[in-house]
């Protein structure tokens, strides 16, 4: 089957500019089969990503903007990789080897997502070795972050000819050990970006996950875990997520043998047919429908110029343990010298049988 021309390709001319003192741009991968996914590297952002669906037809699955000025003004995390710690981390302050570091707040008295300085918002070097895939690069110094250490991120965007997403990530320590946490956070509507559709007749299955972490006070993690035996967003068969509350939860992921990539969420559309495997080596998901997006006053309007509004779309985004850095019983995730923190996640697009 052939698929049908996509009329809204972003402009990459829209995207030029500079953040920082640092050159701004738009990147689009191509595969053999008609899958196209734009990138810019202001964080990253995966803006775009453009399937067929059941009957062939194209369309855009992921939100996003259509200029830099937009992200700029736009919500920060939309499609941006996160980093260097992803999630909330309590009080802004950690302690590790027994000194205190103090982080920039950014969330009330938190800090989240790697704070004011992250990677959401910096301008990433980045090359375009192929059609296919997008290499970039930034170095998070303790001066700007407050974090410790100096970390080298090497990260891969790459399209498979199977329409499948992959990326992949080599944070280096350069001198002190200091903790780390990656994802991506696209946000994933597989009926298309446009006004009013939400992801109610999404149907989500996370097979190997079989509690969740509790959260305290500003949905701060608190080291403990609570069963899904009996929990209203148990996701162990599939459940149509129109038919649960907001979800903004951590599941943790039972733990493999090896270090391949394995299958974490399964995400499909009754409506579009389309669906989405995640597949990761990282140990844990977050799934965040989107509840809070686009309460503001002030409207956040996306590609053709449509409102972006809660639930919808839906996030999955595989990573380390939010907050691990102040709960001792969490699993800890500190890169030093020598010590690499490498870490893959495929998103792989295809239609309900």
């Amino acid at each position: 089957m052939t698929a049908s021309p996509f009329p809204h390709r972003l402009d990459p001319a829209r995207f030029k500019g500079e953040v920082d003192g640092r050159p701004t741009a738009l990147f689009v991968l191509r595969n053999a089969r008609g899958m196209e996914v734009a990138i810019t590297n202001l964080g990253a952002k995966v803006l775009q990503i453009v399937v067929p669906d059941q009957h062939g037809v194209l369309g855009d699955v992921a939100l996003g903007y259509d200029s830099l000025d937009a992200v700029l003004g736009g919500s920060p995390s939309m499609g941006a990789f996160v980093g260097r710690y992803a999630g909330r981390i309590g009080g802004a302050r950690f302690t590790l080897d027994g000194r205190e570091h103090r982080l920039t707040p950014n969330a009330g008295a938190h800090c989240t997502h790697g704070g004011p300085r992250g990677a959401r918002h910096r301008a990433f070097d980045a090359v375009q070795a192929d059609a296919q895939t997008l290499q970039l690069h930034h170095r998070f110094l303790t001066a700007e972050d407050h974090f410790p250490g100096t970390l080298d991120l090497q990260l891969t965007y790459r399209l498979s000819d199977d329409n499948a997403l992959v990326i992949e990530h080599r944070a280096t320590a350069l001198d002190d050990p200091g903790p780390a946490s990656f994802t991506s956070h696209i946000y994933f509507n597989l009926d298309g970006v446009s006004e009013g559709k939400t992801i109610d007749v999404h149907v989500l299955w996370v097979p190997h996950a079989h509690d969740v972490l509790a959260d305290g006070p500003d949905g701060i993690a608190t080291g403990e875990r609570v069963s899904l035996n009996g929990h209203v967003h148990d996701l162990r068969s599939a459940r149509t997520l129109g038919a649960l509350p907001d979800i903004d939860l951590s599941y943790p992921l039972e733990s493999h043998p090896g270090s391949e990539a394995r299958l974490c969420a399964h995400l499909h559309s009754e409506s579009s047919g389309r669906t989405l495997e995640v597949w990761t080596t990282e140990p844990l998901l977050q799934v965040y429908t989107a509840g809070q997006l686009g309460v503001a006053e002030k409207p956040d309007l996306g590609k053709q110029g449509v409102r972006h509004r809660p639930r919808c779309a839906v996030c999955l985004e595989p990573q380390w343990f939010p907050n691990a850095p102040n709960c001792p019983t969490l699993p800890q995730n500190v890169v030093a010298p020598g010590r690499a923190y490498r870490g893959t996640t495929v998103y792989r697009f295809g239609v309900k049988a």
